[in-house]
């Protein structure tokens, strides 16, 4: 699939007003000629004797790069207790009217034997992330009684089951389908030959004994399973989807297989009922060692900016079957990248709660005390050793608002952005140094002249750890041009670590 911002030029707009250096989408890397001792250019192609000639750049970044910033954990704020289930596996999270919604999937002890075909998703809810109510919404019926907080299982999906799935908010559905859910089923030999007789080139190679299948939901608590396949895909992990705006399709995240090695792959389609199998987008790489493997994604997008898509791909590391998790981003939710630093998040000491394995949940939310985090499951044995339940909890892996990915500058740096469009007359930045560090800003306009009473000497000295400082100039905060008009940023830095820039 071709990004929605291929061959587009600058100046960019910016749809969530911030930049955040999770990749180099917006930094600009520089323009360059050879000059000679006049500083006029020669052409590229010429049969003239050429004079002696220098290599010039401007504005190209220097002494910079990018490293993930490794998240800190928390203790559990759900354990296995508080769900009477064999397992507790991680969910996924939406943060919508105030409230930290969560789906989650749990291990039921009646259905022990069918190997966690049949699982079942329950909701949670908190006012602030860390005591949760879980409510008995009535709507499923088990052990003779609707007085608990399951929302899909077996009385919804009696013979495809349930597994590894994600329930989403879909804002350009219909009220009756505003909340979807995507997960594992098993399909009947009816439903294989159906499929096949449509959709024959549509089947995973590796295994036929596993699809994916959908759900619609009015509320996120009344779901109706739809029987269809939405693909003949095995993907016995945490399944992710959404819905892009910006490509205007559902776009999905989930296991795929390469040369008989786990993969991360993706698919989309603007038909919910419909997805083409998908695309290996993070194989085992020629970095990792060779018993490695990619587990799962967790994909999500930062709080308030869902142009900034993020993933948190989990590695299985065989040589001691444990989990810990990396971080991946994308400027488009469809080329992705990982980011420089390794895992962001490790297993804890042997014993702990999560000194097993450590599985990202989906879904990054905003969290009391300016802080970041999604809800991961921890486990305190590894992934294959043999256990008895209950096993399993849930805890935060948060970081400082906004701080998922630094630019560092070490001793020192600078660069400049690409003009910008912008709503808002002033700079803020998320940025830490030391006291013998530094950041400057230079504002200019489109063609890169600095605007007036805005250059580097100018610009009052920034210092310190903040994650929300104005940029002034002799003590005047406002950036200086025409309303509507692209702005270029020139940054210069010192023992710094930049996370993002904002405007208001």
């Amino acid at each position: 699939m071709i990004s929605p911002f291929h061959g587009v030029p600058s100046p960019f707009e910016l749809p969530s007003n911030i930049v955040y250096f999770h990749d180099w989408r917006y930094v600009n890397p520089g323009s360059y000629a050879w000059r000679g001792l006049d500083g006029q250019k020669p052409p590229l192609f010429t049969t003239d004797p050429l004079p002696p000639l220098r290599y010039e750049y401007h504005d190209m970044p220097l002494g910079i790069r990018l490293r993930a910033i490794p998240a800190v954990k928390t203790e559990p704020v759900i354990t296995p207790d508080m769900n009477n289930e064999i397992a507790l596996f991680g969910g996924n999270l939406i943060h919508e009217q105030g409230l930290y919604r969560l789906w989650y999937e749990t291990w039921a002890v009646e259905e022990f034997e069918h190997g966690g075909d049949f699982n079942l998703l329950k909701y949670a809810e908190s006012d602030d992330g860390e005591t949760w109510r879980f409510p008995e919404l009535g709507v499923y019926e088990r052990d003779g009684s609707k007085a608990n907080n399951v929302v899909f299982g077996r009385t919804c999906s009696p013979v495809h089951g349930y597994h590894g799935g994600c329930a989403f908010r879909d804002p350009s559905a219909p009220p009756e389908e505003r909340y979807k859910l995507f997960h594992l089923g098993r399909p009947t030999k009816e439903d294989m030959e159906a499929y096949r007789q449509t959709r024959p080139d549509e089947i995973d190679a590796f295994k036929q004994t596993y699809a994916i299948f959908g759900g619609v939901s009015p509320d996120g608590y009344h779901w109706t399973h739809i029987p269809e396949p939405l693909v003949i895909q095995t993907s016995d992990t945490h399944n992710v989807c959404e819905y892009d705006p910006v490509l205007k399709r559902y776009v999905a995240y989930c296991r795929s297989w390469l040369f008989h090695r786990r993969t991360i792959g993706r698919t989309a389609t603007d038909d919910f009922r419909r997805f083409p199998l998908p695309e290996e987008l993070f194989w085992p790489s020629p970095s990792m060692p060779p018993q490695d493997t990619w587990y799962a994604n967790a994909k999500t997008s930062m709080p308030d900016a869902p142009d900034y898509h993020v993933m948190f791909p989990k590695q299985w590391r065989m040589t001691d079957d444990s989990f810990c998790f990396h971080l991946a981003t994308s400027p488009d939710n469809v080329v992705w990248n990982f980011v420089p630093g390794g895992a962001v998040c490790l297993p804890g000491d042997p014993g702990a709660w999560d000194g097993g394995v450590v599985a990202p949940g989906v879904g990054m939310v905003n969290l009391p005390g300016r802080r970041i985090g999604i809800l991961f499951a921890g486990c305190s044995i590894p992934h294959k050793h043999p256990r008895r339940p209950p096993v399993g909890a849930l805890g935060w892996a948060t970081w400082r608002k906004g701080r998922l990915v630094a630019l560092d500058a070490k001793p020192e740096g600078a660069f400049s952005l690409w003009p910008l469009k912008f709503t808002g007359r002033s700079v803020r930045l998320n940025f830490k140094t030391p006291l013998s560090g530094f950041v400057k800003v230079e504002a200019a306009d489109e063609k890169g002249a600095a605007l007036p009473g805005h250059t580097f000497d100018d610009c009052d000295w920034l210092v310190g750890d903040h994650l929300d400082q104005i940029v002034t100039w002799k003590g005047q905060s406002d950036i200086g041009h025409a309303d509507g008009a692209p702005v270029l940023l020139r940054f210069r830095l010192r023992n710094t670590e930049l996370y993002s820039v904002e405007f208001k």
